[in-house]
């Protein structure tokens, strides 16, 4: 109940945070405790526009290398269809071999970053050797372009998903941060209880119940067998 998991959500914890400071800062008895969590409910906000910003640029690089892999696929097709033309329709003609050792819809199935490598180290530089009034001249270009530009959106990739990983393990900090925090808070209160005589359950009314957790509205409407009323509702009179 005092301790939330780390797979809930940041705003999740950012309820519980609410919840539990509101209760504090309420009652005289502990309004001088509410203030560390008024201080976690501030640093949420660095937590989730880090969280945010992080998800976003991940989304939006794996968008763009999956733009870049179609681009070099349709590029690749239509080159290996004019390269096959040239050779008179001999797959197996030196002429279409230099430039696709393998088939070229081999090329397009294998991992991005490997099929630029080989794009780059085998059809770009063969096609730097061809005449410049053949044909098949002008992809050097388009392939040079192409490649360039997946690599680069890879790299991109590469390092949103890197900073997402830091996010990630800063924002599962927080949460065990704040984890530790109610816990201590929680043996306060027991502790305050004992000094003036509450029940113990005084001390859980600061914290809503686990099946709670989440649900609007759920908070002070739970009881169990009669006279064991759960939550907020035991203070009732």
């Amino acid at each position: 109940m005092r301790k939330l998991a780390l797979a809930a959500s940041l705003l999740t914890f950012l309820d519980e945070l609410e919840y539990t400071e509101a209760g504090l800062a309420a009652d005289p008895d502990t309004s001088e405790l509410s203030s560390a969590f008024a201080e976690e409910i501030t640093a949420w906000g660095a937590q989730f526009t880090a969280e945010r910003a992080s998800r976003r640029a991940v989304t939006r690089a794996e968008a763009v290398v999956a733009v870049r892999d179609g681009q070099i696929d349709r590029l690749t097709q239509r080159f290996a269809g004019q390269a096959l033309a040239e050779a008179s329709g001999d797959r197996k003609a030196a002429a279409f071999k230099r430039f696709f050792p393998s088939p070229a819809s081999e090329l397009i199935r294998i991992a991005l970053r490997k099929q630029c490598e080989r794009t780059r180290d085998v059809v770009v530089a063969e096609l730097g050797k061809v005449d410049e009034s053949s044909v098949l001249r002008p992809y050097l270009a388009q392939f040079e372009v192409v490649v360039s530009s997946t690599f680069a959106a890879l790299d991109v990739r590469a390092t949103a998903r890197g900073a997402r990983g830091s996010a990630s393990h800063a924002t599962d900090e927080w949460k065990e941060g704040v984890n530790s925090l109610r816990l201590t808070t929680y043996a306060e209160l027991v502790k305050i209880a004992s000094e003036k005589g509450y029940p113990r359950a005084w001390a859980e009314t600061f914290f809503r119940v686990e099946s709670a957790v989440g649900v609007p509205g759920g908070a002070g409407e739970e009881t169990g067998p009669k006279g064991t009323e759960v939550g907020p509702a035991s203070l009732r009179g």
